[in-house]
């Protein structure tokens, strides 16, 4: 199930059978942020600068899945509308990695979008997407996002 996330909701604790959340460990969050919009992109950023978080970025959606299989995060935020592969189509091809070299732990992606995105539900469950953030995205709705996405871990705020 998909749980979208807007600034007035505190959405519970995501529970799954089998899954290890990430703990906090006192290192920074890894955060993977796949944009190809540099308004998106910079917006993000600056949210996650102020809480101590400098995340990796990708401009499609071929470099996110490489970056994936390259490098440990805590969480992915996937533009949907990506040049060449779409986010949805990348979040497939890392949840298949994930898959195939038995991870124990898949990373939360969460859809990044303007659209409504209620038409594309089925794909993006299909696909394995964890969460929906809106854009624009306010302050307090990528604060839900990462509590909802990263219990345990901790974030200046």
């Amino acid at each position: 199930m998909i749980t979208g996330i807007h600034a007035e909701q505190i959405p519970q604790h995501p529970v799954q059978a089998g899954r290890v959340m990430a703990r906090d460990t006192g290192e920074r969050m890894r955060v993977l942020l796949a944009d190809d919009c540099r308004h998106g992109r910079r917006l993000l950023t600056g949210l996650l600068l102020k809480w101590g978080i400098v995340p990796t970025l990708a401009g499609n959606g071929e470099q996110a899945v490489l970056l994936t299989q390259r490098r440990n995060f805590d969480l992915v935020i996937m533009d949907i509308l990506l040049p060449g592969m779409d986010g949805v189509v990348a979040t497939a091809k890392i949840r298949q990695f994930e898959r195939e070299n038995l991870l124990e732990r898949p990373v939360p992606i969460v859809a990044y979008s303007a659209l409504d995105l209620g038409a594309v539900k089925a794909p993006l469950e299909h696909a394995g997407v964890t969460a929906v953030l809106y854009k624009p995205c306010s302050s307090s709705s990528l604060q839900n996002c990462l509590a909802f996405c990263c219990p345990g871990r901790r974030f200046l705020s």
